[in-house]
């Protein structure tokens, strides 16, 4: 049986508000339905071992100043 993540709007609102979102915006039921739906197929990342993985750092190309 899959786990769900769940946590109340309230949490929602307040950490959206921490993080400088309006929680008085009505997109804001629209995001706290769509985060309902993603977080529980995240749940499968916990179970990744990755002790013995390097992080990978990207790489930038240097770019030349134009003179």
């Amino acid at each position: 049986m899959e786990e769900k993540i769940w946590f109340s709007k309230q949490i929602f609102l307040k950490m959206s508000e921490a993080y400088g979102l309006d929680p008085r915006d009505p997109h804001m039921e629209e995001l706290y339905a769509y985060l309902q739906n993603v977080l529980p197929g995240l749940k499968v990342l916990e179970k990744l071992d990755v002790a013995d993985v390097e992080p990978r750092v990207p790489l930038h190309p240097v770019q030349e100043e134009s003179l």
